[in-house]
């Protein structure tokens, strides 16, 4: 049993410890996902401790409901450390909710081993043998994963692409790791979890990071490093504003003001995907990112957003620059936020509106 732990499982120990101590530290209220993560560390944790205590249960026949009883433990929290992944980007409750239906399903399985030999059993010789249900486990634990790699997918679109193709690599090693522990129970599983989760974390910060926690749109310093990235690729700049900000906050306070910026962001979200890349600059102002898009359909989009942000009780000024030549990002948008003035200034010269500074 200690050399089964020092062969397979003293990597894990040392993984769980290491990043225990970094989640620890943790204590921002906004980090809705630490609960999920502890949730695949604490899966871990008795995936090892069951691991190695069938391993002692294996000496002794009449150990046999104490094997029984860590087979089903190991068996059923396999798939829950793999669900773990999937409640950290889940979108609501609900989902939360309606996702534990496999893994409860796949315990109820593992449990009916203490009256029958649908999931496994033990011959007379005490070897272990999976039954006709066994396999539940690994169906559950692929579903987990593919439900994994559809959220990569989504962030893919969001122009993550070697932080998505590291998760990519990190749930091809789980699956590989998954089908050597259904044919000869390797053991290598935990550390492929617990290694897949610690990259997975870092993926979560680093979009912490690189986003505006009010609008959940890219920030200032994501649009610095996109702008190098997606250099020959974009074909034009949009400059937004809020009308009004400053008269907002003056009159109903800086939480409506938040709120209406929020609002924004929501409708700059609804056009982005992989070729409409939203960013909030800082204050009131905002840039959007067009690669291989044409004007027509530029146009479209920014009347969208002036129109779903003035049913939200709001209003923007937008401009864009369209590539003609070689123009840089920084030209583009230079030109652009002089277009986004011109239209600004329209607007303050309605007779139902002041004319305010930029910063409004």
């Amino acid at each position: 049993m200690f050399k089964n732990f020092l062969n397979m499982d003293f990597l894990t120990i040392f993984l769980i410890l290491g990043f225990s101590m970094k989640l620890a530290m943790r204590k921002r209220a906004r980090d809705t996902h630490i609960p999920y993560l502890w949730l695949t560390v604490f899966c871990t944790v008795g995936l090892v401790a069951a691991v190695n205590l069938e391993y002692w249960a294996q000496e002794d026949p009449d150990r046999i409901f104490w094997r029984t009883l860590f087979n089903v433990i190991g068996y059923s929290l396999r798939p829950v450390a793999s669900l773990s992944l999937v409640l950290v980007v889940a979108d609501d409750k609900k989902q939360r909710r309606l996702l534990w239906i496999p893994a409860i399903i796949n315990l109820l399985i593992m449990c009916s081993a203490f009256f029958c030999d649908l999931p496994f059993g033990f011959d007379e010789n005490y070897s272990f043998y999976r039954g006709p249900l066994g396999y539940s486990v690994f169906v559950v634990g692929f579903f987990y994963i593919l439900l994994v790699l559809v959220y990569v997918w989504k962030w893919f679109s969001e122009g993550y692409k070697w932080e998505g193709a590291i998760l990519v690599l990190c749930a091809v090693c789980t699956v590989i790791c998954t089908f050597i522990d259904m044919l000869i129970q390797d053991g290598h599983l935990n550390s492929a979890i617990m290694i897949s989760v610690i990259f997975y974390y870092m993926f979560i910060r680093s979009r912490d990071t690189n986003r505006d926690a009010m609008t959940n749109l890219l920030n200032r310093q994501s649009f610095y490093e996109d702008m190098e990235m997606y250099q020959a690729r974009a074909t034009a700049v949009a400059s937004i504003d809020m009308n009004g900000l400053k008269r907002l906050n003056d009159v109903q306070g800086h939480d409506a003001g938040d709120q209406a910026l929020a609002a924004i962001g929501e409708s700059l979200l609804a056009i982005s995907g992989r070729s409409v890349i939203p960013y909030r600059m800082g204050g009131d102002e905002f840039v959007v990112l067009f690669l291989n898009t044409g004007e027509e359909k530029i146009r479209a989009l920014l009347d969208t957003v002036r129109a779903d942000v003035k049913e939200k009780g709001y209003s923007v000024s937008a401009g864009y620059a369209m590539r003609q030549q070689k123009e840089t990002i920084v030209d583009l948008y230079k030109l652009s936020d002089r277009q986004m003035y011109l239209e600004k200034a329209e607007y303050y010269k309605s007779p139902d509106h002041n004319r305010r500074s930029r910063r409004e």
